[in-house]
Parts: C-alpha cells; structure tokens; sequence
C-alpha cells in the first residue's frame, strides 16, 4: 500500500504553503495527496437548572457555530484542491474529520508525511504544532507561511542508535535525490560523522560533510543553515530519556522554536 502525504489544513496564514510543500512531498516521494480538515469537538452547553429555555438557545449557537466551522473547513479543502490542479492533482482526497486531535491522528496510522502549518507561537512547548507532532506516531513536516521548493537539505546527525536508523531510510528513500545534503555534527565524533557521510555517498546522495562546534545544537544548526542556504532541515524527533514517547526532543523543540525553514521531524 503506498502511503499518503496528508496536509493538515487549517484557516491560517500557512495554509497554502503547507498544499505546496505537501505537494512538492508528494510528488518527491511518488506518494498519493490527501488534504484533511480537523474539526475540533465542541463541548456541551452545562445544563442549567431552571433555565431550560437558555440552554436550548445555547445548544442552538453551538450547533450554528460547528455547522459554520464545517462549512469553512469544506470551503478550506475545495480552495487548496484547487490549488494543486495545475501540479497534476485533479484528485486529491478531501478528508474533514471530528474529535480531538489526539482521536484524529490515531486513525492516521497509514501516513507516509504529515504536513503542518507554523502556528506562530512564541515557543513550541504546549503549542498546538507541538502538541500535533506529540500526539501523531509518523514523520512530521512543519513548514513556515512561504513555499520554496527545497534544494539544498541539512541533516542532523549525532550516531544514536535511533539516527542511524534515520540514516538508513534516508539513503533508501527518494526524498534528498536531486538536491544537495549537508550531513552535520555538533560537538561529535569524526568517524562516526565520516561513516554516515559515506553512507550518504553509496546512496548516489550528493553529500558534504560538516562537524561544528557550540554550546547551543540548534544555534549551530540554525547559523549552518543560514551561511549555507539551507531550505529544508531534517532530524530525529525523538530525544533520549525514557519519556521520549511523550515529548519530542530538546533539540527538536529548540529547532521547531527557532526555525525559519521547513523542518522535517523524522519517527
């Protein structure tokens, strides 16, 4: 089964940057489109003793505002479905589900990408993008309000036992075909970092290789990326303690935090 890119849409400013990466992912990654609209469950109305006449007008507004949400979030995808037209998607699946995020994303256990929108927050702790990225078991891509086909990718790389397994999937995967991958080491090991880098290579993925040095890994990165153009950032999600199932990384979340670029959080 060939897993789809799915575009986690919302009425922002992202929105239309987060059709054209997923697109541009898709397309990357000969994966199906699928485009997905959540609409968050509203709670009831507390039942006021006495007051029965109130409550039915609040269950009333309630019932309008959720029927004027659906109605946006249709309006939502049919605009982005018609975005993707002219990149070759005359069907792209339209998918608006109910319930909490933690529900919705549960069902996507079948997701090759999910594509998110920068929300703006000032720090991605407790954040809904951060609370997204938590909550969904697959490789996350967030991505900033303006689209730049990424050509030029940045790879994180520390030789965890888990990022070496990042590493395999990225030199079987189609993703850094054609563009050009800095694989790069903050305060690391030299071999390890030239092993991973020769790894790249035997793939046919035009690679450099760059160990630097700092106290801050996402300020190194970050500095890497903008002295090299970078376009498109991928790493691990995960950190290392025995809570790493419930809490993206602290590099990851100091990455998400400081990041004007696409960055691609990999599970």
């Amino acid at each position: 089964m060939n897993k789809p890119v799915i575009a986690c849409l919302e009425a922002s400013a992202a929105a239309r940057s987060v059709c054209d990466y997923a697109a541009w992912a898709a397309a990357t990654l000969g994966a199906p489109l699928a485009l997905l609209h959540m609409l968050a469950e509203v709670d009831r109305p507390d039942v006021m003793i006495g007051e029965t006449s109130l409550t039915a007008q609040l269950g009333e507004v309630e019932a309008e505002r959720r029927r004027l949400r659906m109605a946006q979030g249709q309006a939502l995808l049919a605009e982005c479905a018609a975005r993707l037209k002219p990149s070759g998607y005359e069907k792209a699946q339209q998918l608006q589900k109910q319930g909490s995020p933690a529900e919705i994303l549960q069902e996507l256990t079948e997701t090759r990408l999910l594509v998110l929108g920068d929300d703006g927050a000032r720090h991605p702790v407790g954040s809904p993008l951060e609370s997204l990225i938590r909550l969904h078991r697959g490789t996350v891509l967030a991505v900033p309000e303006t689209f730049t086909a990424p050509s030029r990718a940045l790879f994180a790389y520390d030789a965890s036992m888990e990022c070496r397994k990042h590493l395999a999937r990225l030199t079987a995967s189609p993703l850094l075909y054609g563009m050009e991958c800095h694989i790069v080491m903050v305060n690391g090991n030299a071999t390890a970092l030239q092993d991973a880098f020769e790894a790249l290579h035997k793939a046919g993925i035009r690679a450099q290789a760059f160990m630097l040095e700092g106290t801050s890994v996402a300020d190194s990165l970050c500095r890497h990326a903008q002295a090299h153009n970078i376009d498109l950032i991928v790493m691990g999600a995960w950190g290392h303690s025995q809570r790493r199932r419930y809490f993206i990384g602290r590099h990851a979340a100091d990455m998400l935090f400081r990041r004007r670029l696409p960055l691609m959080l990999l599970r």
